[in-house]
């Protein structure tokens, strides 16, 4: 059986408030699934989960990232944030397309059979 593994995790929230978890990674398939929870008490509470599947020959990877999240402040701090563009949504979505872009640019060696 796996064990899980501890990571500590920073955002900045509401306002530009700090806040920081700790959340533990208890399902991994790798190249496949890396899923994630935060661990009980922690001021933010958060699970998800990343799936990396084949968007067929010559096309890469399909990267889809589910997230449930109760930002600081409940409701009201998720559309403080929402409004200023800093919404755990938004921030996924420029992040991953930050990532693709530096994938794309890079080039991935790869081995031949």
């Amino acid at each position: 059986m796996r064990r899980s593994s501890i990571s500590r995790w920073r955002a900045r929230g509401p306002a530009g408030v700090r806040v920081e978890w700790d959340a533990e990674i208890y399902n991994e398939v790798p190249g496949k699934l890396i899923a994630w929870r935060s661990l009980e008490g922690s001021t933010v509470v958060s699970a998800g989960s990343v799936n990396f599947d084949s968007a067929g020959p010559e096309r890469g990877t399909r990267v889809t990232v589910h997230l449930q999240y109760s930002p600081p402040g409940g409701r009201l701090g998720a559309k403080v944030a929402r409004l200023f563009g800093r919404d755990a949504a938004t921030e996924i979505r420029q992040d991953l397309r930050r990532f693709k872009r530096l994938l794309e640019a890079t080039e991935v060696e790869t081995e031949s059979p």
